[in-house]
């Protein structure tokens, strides 16, 4: 993806990318991410304005005093095609700057469905799956390969977004949206995400009734009831109170907390 750059760009591109780990060191309820996107195109805009520090100054305050905000991903993606409008602009003045501010606020929305999607839904279950499975056995390559292989792999990812923003510019977005492959890329990670989630449920909590009571001299096996309904039914059920608890404001501490006095209580009472 870096071929095909001059080497003035690259180190631009990688001044860019950097800056784009600080999404959310600046971010804020008005303004979001911009303060951060500005900081993305400081370097073109410093070697393009070197000698205009008025239009410089312009440029920067017009991107830092927008509301901006998208997936993390994303922001290098549209970093880079931020790079190549602003460029477009300086070298043809075919654009202004109100309608490369314009072409933000109509990406910003749709790039970040794509992201939460793809790499918050799909890409992060995927990757905690199999760090959990392998943390399990208290394996200490469980975290390892989550930090490297979720946060190391998206900065990977977010390196070349930010390449390939700059090198296509718009019609990266535009093709993509028109062919159908974003709504097709889409559904495919929430679907795959979806399953992910399932797996994991059904292979990391398990809940088990050791209770067997005797009702008028018959003993009744809990467990195997509810497992006759369906396999892994308390678990599923245990996974959506949870998930139900968090969305009303509990946190997380707090219902770990929660679970882990309740399984003394029950595990003393012999129901666990």
């Amino acid at each position: 993806m870096a071929k095909g750059f001059t080497v003035e760009e690259k180190k631009m591109l990688n001044k860019t990318f950097l800056y784009s780990l600080g999404t959310f060191m600046s971010s804020n309820q008005m303004i979001m991410q911009a303060r951060t996107f500005a900081c993305m195109m400081q370097p073109g805009l410093e070697k393009w304005y070197k000698d205009d520090r008025e239009a410089y100054l312009e440029a920067f305050k017009r991107h830092a005093n927008e509301f901006f905000n998208t997936h993390q991903i994303m922001v290098g993606l549209l970093g880079g095609v931020g790079l190549a409008l602003e460029k477009e602009r300086y070298e043809t003045g075919g654009i202004d700057g109100s309608t490369i501010s314009s072409i933000k606020a109509s990406l910003m929305g749709p790039t970040a469905g794509i992201g939460d999607s793809i790499f918050f839904n799909a890409y992060r279950v995927i990757i905690a799956g199999v760090a959990i499975s392998l943390s399990v056995g208290g394996n200490i390559l469980g975290p390892l390969f989550f930090v490297l292989g979720y946060g190391g792999g998206l900065m990977v990812i977010k390196y070349y977004a930010v390449m390939a923003g700059y090198k296509y510019g718009t019609s990266l977005i535009t093709t993509a949206f028109k062919s159908g492959a974003v709504q097709m890329i889409t559904e495919a990670a929430t679907s795959m995400g979806a399953i992910m989630i399932g797996a994991l449920v059904a292979t990391n909590i398990k809940v088990n009734i050791k209770l067997i009571p005797n009702i008028f001299g018959a003993t009744v096996e809990i467990q195997g009831l509810l497992d006759a309904i369906m396999p892994g039914i308390l678990s599923l059920a245990l996974w959506w109170v949870v998930y139900k608890s968090l969305q009303k404001g509990y946190t997380p501490i707090r219902m770990i907390f929660t679970i882990l006095l309740a399984c003394i209580v029950l595990a003393f009472f012999g129901v666990l």
